[in-house]
């Protein structure tokens, strides 16, 4: 069991801290423990327990019509979380910068007695999304695998077969998998780096590690497997498409832009055509150097 009070987690060299009350408690949910840091956090959030307040008159500035709204109010972005039973069941209100706020949580109606984690999916993947895109990195829809030292990202829409990919390469004894599902891309001391997050897909995989990122495949099924390398123009093109882009913030969708062509510039980005077993593994180790 962990208390709320001054918990830092580090995410992609970036520190998040949650303040609250040192009297609540729960358990830290999936691999968010492996995260947890001791160095001076980037960002920091009080966290209060509900209920949580009203919903901002007006339209929202950003709906996904599903399970979250982003609202614009009195110069501070307020994101609300709902689910089918319950609306909401997380909220925030945070600065323009993303840098400060507050998250409101709920309840479980799962677990009795015990608070939803206040950074869980989805509202800790769009803080992350908005904090990157104040000139951090980005988050990619991505398996992000370590191979023998080198970082690889396998991008892809859904059903593009990431979960497969990294069930494949988690078996190899060289390589470790980060994540099936979220991965972030940085660039710091002028390289590019890959990242793990804590908001993982239905492996379950994820780990905080990161290294130095070599190449990246965009996935599709095929009869055989092939990488086709792209252009840096259609690389980008087909990253952005595959990114969790911060759509509601034009600067930080200016630097994102930005941070896709001078990545695509950089890295090699291939067209990944593949069939599910082992061997797209050793096809893609085998692959020259670029």
């Amino acid at each position: 069991m962990s208390s709320y009070e001054n918990l830092t987690f580090q995410i992609a060299a970036v520190g998040i801290r949650l303040v609250g009350d040192p009297n609540w408690e729960y358990t830290l949910k999936g691999r968010f423990p492996d995260f947890l840091s001791k160095e001076t956090p980037q960002a920091s959030y009080s966290i209060s327990i509900g209920p949580v307040p009203g919903e901002p008159s007006g339209l929202p500035f950003f709906d996904t019509e599903i399970n979250w709204r982003l609202f614009h109010d009195q110069g501070q972005w307020v994101l609300w979380v709902r689910s089918a039973d319950r609306d909401p069941y997380l909220a925030g209100r945070f600065s323009q910068d993303f840098h400060t706020g507050e998250i409101f949580t709920t309840e479980s109606t799962q677990e009795p007695g015990k608070y939803i984690f206040p950074i869980s999916y989805p509202l800790g993947g769009l803080l992350m999304t908005s904090l990157l895109g104040t000139g951090y990195g980005i988050m990619l829809h991505s398996c992000g695998v370590i191979d023998a030292g080198d970082g690889l990202v396998f991008a892809g829409i859904s059903t593009a077969g990431k979960t497969t990919t990294a069930f494949l390469w988690e078996k190899h004894p060289q390589a470790r998998v980060l994540n099936d599902d979220h991965t972030i891309l940085r660039k710091t001391d002028g390289q590019f780096r890959l990242y793990g997050t804590p908001w993982h897909g239905l492996t379950g995989i994820a780990r905080s590690a990161d290294a130095p990122l070599k190449k990246i495949f965009i996935l599709k099924h095929a009869p055989a497997n092939q990488a086709v390398r792209l252009s840096p123009a259609r690389a980008a093109a087909a990253l952005l498409v595959r990114t969790f882009a911060p759509l509601w913030s034009a600067p930080a969708m200016a630097y994102t832009l930005q941070f896709l062509d001078e990545l695509c510039q950089t890295v090699p980005c291939y067209e990944l055509g593949f069939v599910p077993d082992q061997s797209v593994v050793e096809y893609v180790r085998c692959l020259p150097v670029s």
